[in-house]
């Protein structure tokens, strides 16, 4: 079943919603990389309840950051033999006028100068502006899946960026019929496998074989999330497992719950949060550092008079320890950037994440970049 209207408001029209965010790994650049632990502290007994994260502002010229604000675009990291770290691609973009348009702009971002720069295409095809896609990074090309045209219509196309050339070319996938989706999550698996998890996967799950451009349903077991979209999951390399986060479904309240796929078994297990209880938010972002702790930033809400409201600043930054199996509250050196949904956060190496953009619901558009990493 198509998401409605009804299953809404973050930013779309007056009310519709948005998705965030993109989270992948980036193997190669991180082997390369000296990996900090994060510093930790916890009680006498040694139970771990703190991870500490510094927090830093960086593209703050008018001249090294996007021209426009954005929200609802998509990102990946790029490889280490590339000369920029990480791309955002697509999104709602907002004027001085306030006026939003849909692009298919493409910026890169270059962790050494600070600075965010303007990516001019190849001659050939290219996507069709769009907001709530996802990307992943495929070798030496960035792959892009789905999203929404910004006025009736949902895409099912996919299309691949080669990273030296900068031109476009459109996957033709065989096998099942990709459908029209939006609000969902792509998550690079390994060298060739992309999984997509939309508000349909209750009984399987969808994959993309990238060598073989091949769609498939894979089987899941167990009792399934309940359905949604606006949700993070995050791939455990470590644990051969997919985590999944919060997310609204089509009518009623926002969800917080927890859950594990394990890729072994293809087995949904839902895990309890430990002792802190993070409130439950759509439209969140979320990426693996140090191989062990999820970073989650954002989100909204809907409040008692059912108006979409911001994650209270308490709440705004959270740690999921994978090994420990709780929520960690974080301690962050540096100011935060201001509650938001819609973002990217997109990892720069093992203990280190960039954050742009996003939208605090009908009051700023954002074109901010943060730097968050482990330690402080």
């Amino acid at each position: 079943m198509m998401l409605t209207a009804r299953f809404t408001p973050l930013r779309f029209t007056i009310q519709q919603s948005r998705s965030r965010k993109f989270r992948t790994s980036r193997p190669q650049r991180f082997e390369a990389s000296k990996q900090t632990r994060p510093t930790m502290s916890g009680n006498a007994e040694g139970e771990t309840k703190k991870v500490h994260v510094t927090v830093e502002e960086v593209a703050t010229a008018p001249d090294s950051r996007p021209p426009l604000p954005r929200s609802g675009h998509c990102a990946a990291p790029l490889p280490s033999w590339h000369d920029q770290d990480a791309l955002i691609f697509g999104g709602y973009v907002e004027g001085p006028d306030k006026k939003r348009s849909v692009t298919n702009e493409l910026f890169t971002f270059s962790r050494a100068e600070g600075k965010w720069r303007p990516v001019e295409y190849a001659a050939g095809p290219q996507p069709q502006a769009r907001l709530t896609s996802q990307a992943a990074l495929v070798g030496d090309e960035v792959w892009v899946v789905g999203g929404w045209d910004g006025a009736s219509g949902f895409l099912c196309d996919v299309w691949a960026l080669d990273l030296r050339s900068w031109s476009w070319r459109q996957v033709q996938l065989q096998g099942e019929s990709l459908p029209q989706i939006s609000r969902f999550q792509l998550i690079p698996v390994g060298d060739h496998h992309l999984y997509i998890h939309t508000h349909r996967s209750t009984e399987d799950i969808l994959l993309i074989d990238t060598a073989s451009c091949t769609l498939s349903k894979v089987q899941v077991h167990g009792p399934s999330p309940p359905s949604r979209g606006l949700h993070t999951v995050t791939s455990l390399p470590d644990q051969n497992a997919l985590l999944l986060f919060g997310g609204a479904p089509q009518s009623g309240p926002m969800l917080g719950d927890l859950w594990r796929l394990d890729l072994g078994d293809m087995r949904w297990t839902q895990l309890q949060p430990g002792v802190l209880h993070p409130a439950p938010r759509c439209s969140q972002v979320a990426a693996l550092l140090a191989s062990r702790y999820v970073l989650y930033f954002g989100g909204a809400y809907y409040n008692a008079s059912k108006q979409l409201e911001m994650v209270e600043a308490s709440q705004n930054l959270l740690a999921y320890d994978t090994q420990g199996g709780a929520f960690l509250e974080v301690q962050a050196a540096g100011p935060l950037p201001c509650p938001r949904n819609a973002g990217v956060m997109v990892p720069l190496g093992p203990d280190e994440v960039l954050l742009h953009g996003g939208w605090r619901a009908f009051v700023e558009t954002y074109n901010d970049t943060h730097i968050m990493r482990l330690g402080g």
